[in-house]
């Protein structure tokens, strides 16, 4: 599952009336480039030569996390087809018109946003907005959209996400359980009978769960989506290895019921920046480090007991909780954990509710 990130958009036009367009889209979209030929460039604006069209749309569509083509749809298929991919790769496509009668999704709708962008540039400009997937015009909540929600990740993508998907569109049942940490952050599961507990009367009906944890019951036709929030806050004696780290993080998440998939990064004190067990882990999970100063860790660390060992070594008394709360801006969910010379503990991330 792709990881969400803060979308760069580049507006691209063709003619003058076009660029003027693009520089209005622009205002409403700060995090925006415009990118239009040279003669209709202003101050501020990405200009390419006569005749580079072609090649500047290709480093566009290689560069920014979605395009916003001011000109024919004709010429966008033309250019965008060399250029595809894959669906989790490829950016967000859109085009309109320089009268902005109409904003179109052209590509990548749901894992590249193009869909939410759409609509959000119809309604800045009181236009129509075309979308045309079919979870969107059945009014039906795509699994790929849900679990961008939570963040979350769910196995062999592209396969589960069309099994599922084409269930909604067709109209056939399908049954939804939301772990208790994560209700209340979408408000409408269109298209999913949500139940507040894993029924097995019904095993001939699909479940979703979305759930970061390993204990989940187990029924066929099932897919889990496991929300990628979970801080973890690690710290450790000197130079212990990357067995002994990697064998701690396997039993602290037997003991929590985590799925690893959950852990969205790893943090400890920058004093042990330089572990390279810790490194270790964070590389096997695929996932971010951050470490902070022990200045920075005063404010989380006098909420878990501390050790006046480690306190003197390192300038706090407890590494791990202190960590994963300052990364994630919450308490963390467990008591200190120790084994193996490592000490872990989790924070989640706060997600945000639908309005």
């Amino acid at each position: 599952m792709p990881q969400q990130r803060k979308t760069s958009i580049c507006i691209m036009a063709l003619t003058g009336p076009g660029t003027k367009m693009a520089e209005s889209v622009q205002a409403s979209l700060p995090e925006s480039r415009v990118l239009v030929p040279e003669k209709y460039g202003t101050n501020g604006d990405d200009t390419f030569a006569k005749g580079q069209f072609t090649s500047a749309f290709s480093a566009a569509f290689r560069t920014f996390d979605c395009l916003v083509c001011i000109m024919a749809t004709g010429i966008v298929v033309r250019k965008v087809g060399p250029l595809m991919q894959d669906k989790t790769v490829d950016p967000a496509v859109i085009v309109m018109d320089e009268q902005a009668n109409h904003v179109i999704s052209l590509l990548s709708g749901h894992v590249g946003h193009a869909n939410a962008l759409t609509r959000q540039i119809a309604e800045l400009l009181d236009s129509e907005a075309v979308i045309t997937t079919a979870t969107d015009t059945e009014h039906v909540q795509a699994i790929d959209t849900l679990a961008q929600r939570y963040n979350g990740w769910y196995p062999e993508f592209k396969y589960n996400t069309k099994l599922f998907n084409s269930r909604l569109v067709e109209g056939s049942p399908l049954m939804l359980y939301v772990d208790p940490d994560f209700r209340g952050i979408v408000k409408q599961f269109n298209g999913l009978e949500v139940v507040d507990e894993i029924d097995q009367q019904h095993p001939e009906i699909p479940l979703i769960v979305i759930s970061d944890k390993d204990n989940i019951e187990k029924r066929q036709n099932s897919l889990q989506i496991v929300p990628q929030v979970n801080v973890l806050g690690v710290g450790s004696r000197k130079d212990v290895t990357y067995k002994m780290m990697q064998d701690a993080f396997t039993e602290f998440c037997t003991q929590q019921h985590l799925v690893w998939r959950s852990i969205c990064k790893v943090v400890s004190i920058q004093k042990k920046a330089h572990e390279n067990a810790i490194h270790y882990l964070a590389d096997c999970l695929g996932v971010p480090t951050e470490f902070y100063s022990a200045e920075q860790l005063q404010s989380t660390a006098s909420h878990y007991d501390q050790s006046p060992f480690v306190k003197k070594t390192v300038g706090v008394g407890n590494v791990a909780n202190s960590a994963a709360e300052f990364g994630a801006g919450n308490r963390t969910i467990n008591e200190r954990f120790s084994a193996d010379q490592v000490t872990m503990a989790v924070s989640k991330l706060t997600l945000k509710k639908d309005d």
